[in-house]
């Protein structure tokens, strides 16, 4: 399980009690908490553009692009997420490969790009899960793993 970014896993539990290392039913619970009352339902296009799902991806897929529904968790090359809120904490989950946002410049890149168009206000300490309780850290923490590999390493 990834932890890594300026939140620890003991910072984000107090936040969002489904992200302890050992909580039973995590994936369960991190769905039923997005599902309820989300503040924003997304697919990111490969090369970075914004497709709003509004209140289910399965419902709402970008046209043409069907498939991506039978590539988990690849998805085609399209992120997928939702954005919900416990009070005073926000909290994006990303469904990807665990890796994704840890280390894979070209998924980082998609992500931020097309997380910045949301139409929602974004927290400045969102907190960025995948669909496994794997924690990213914050928006900021992404940018700057970003700035650490070598240009021709990053994404378009």
């Amino acid at each position: 399980m990834i932890t890594t970014g300026s939140i620890s896993r003991t910072e984000a539990t107090d936040r969002f009690d489904f992200l302890a290392e050992h909580f039973r039913g995590r994936r369960k619970a991190l769905h039923d908490f997005t599902h309820i009352d989300p503040d924003f339902v997304f697919w990111i296009y490969p090369d970075g553009r914004l497709f709003d799902a509004k209140d289910a991806h399965i419902r709402n897929i970008p046209k043409g692009h069907e498939h991506i529904l039978k590539d988990e968790p690849e998805y085609g090359g399209f992120l997928r997420g939702r954005i919900a809120r416990r009070g005073d904490h926000q909290l994006i989950v990303v469904y990807c490969r665990e890796d994704a946002l840890l280390d894979d410049t070209c998924r980082m890149q998609q992500f931020l790009s097309g997380i910045s168009r949301v139409p929602v206000f974004l927290d400045d300490d969102a907190l960025v899960v995948s669909d496994n309780a794997d924690i990213y850290g914050t928006l900021a923490d992404i940018e700057a793993r970003l700035v650490k590999f070598p240009a021709a390493r990053r994404w378009r």
